[in-house]
């Protein structure tokens, strides 16, 4: 499985020309506020604040909506039996199964977290949350514990600190901030280096390769050669977002949302 994922990995780097696309379907979409993909190629969307789940071929397979937590801030699926959901405006986690039926609801405030701006799934049982009322990464266990706690990450950035996107991936945690970068912290939330990529808004990891694409390009940054390629996409006006799972890309734009294998 290893070896597939490495070749998998080789495969995404090399050059692409658009003739390597075949365009499988396109939904237009307007207004779209994010878009993510499970490892089983399922495409998730928010859209004026509902979430959007689509097969691999474009089917749509399911959607939930809830209209008395705020705004729903981000989705998180990387494990597709777990869905999370996050709601800042009341502290709110909220897990779906795979069928978008709601598991549980967790309230963060009553566990002392007041100003939870960011949350994302952890592997090893629980859930990470960026707390800004005290600048600290916080690890919570499932039983609702505060089980790890980073510290004030200001020390550890340049200059002002607004994280904008949080993700846990074989084993680190990665904080992004536009204007100061990538923090990675351990499994335990301790700080072991920052990724000076700036600007972005959200990537994605697979195996040692950080894929995002910002002002029009794609490009996969290797975590340990820091070595950096570009990943030609289809002819597509306005892309927004890019993302791969497998042998599929998935391209949003301001109007479509595109599938196309390769």
């Amino acid at each position: 499985m290893k070896k597939l994922l490495l070749l998998f990995t080789f495969f995404i780097c090399v050059a692409f020309t658009p003739s390597d696309y075949v365009l499988l379907h396109q939904i237009p979409f307007n207004h779209v506020k994010a878009m993510t993909t499970d490892n089983l190629g399922n495409v998730f969307v928010i859209v004026e604040n509902q979430l959007l789940e689509f097969d691999a071929s474009g089917k749509p397979k399911a959607n939930y909506s809830e209209k008395n937590l705020g705004e729903l801030r981000s989705v998180d699926v990387g494990n597709p039996m777990k869905i999370e959901l996050f709601y800042p405006d009341f502290g709110r986690i909220v897990m779906l199964n795979s069928s978008l039926a709601v598991q549980s609801t967790i309230n963060l405030r009553a566990l002392g977290i007041s100003q939870a701006s960011l949350a994302c799934h952890s592997f090893v049982d629980g859930y990470w949350i960026f707390d800004l009322q005290d600048y600290q990464l916080k690890k919570v266990t499932l039983d609702l514990q505060i089980a790890s706690q980073s510290g004030d990450v200001r020390k550890w950035s340049a200059g002002k600190l607004l994280p904008n996107f949080l993700i846990e991936a074989d084993g680190f945690v990665y904080l992004n901030d536009p204007s100061q970068g990538i923090l990675v912290f351990d499994r335990y939330g301790t700080y072991y280096k920052n990724i000076p990529l700036k600007g972005l808004s959200n990537f994605q990891i697979i195996e040692n390769e950080l894929l995002y694409f910002q002002e029009g390009s794609y490009k996969a940054f290797h975590l340990k050669t820091l070595s950096e390629r570009s990943i030609i996409l289809p002819a597509q006006d306005s892309i927004l977002s890019a993302r791969i799972e497998m042998h599929q890309l998935y391209l949003l734009t301001s109007g479509s949302l595109s599938f196309y294998s390769f």
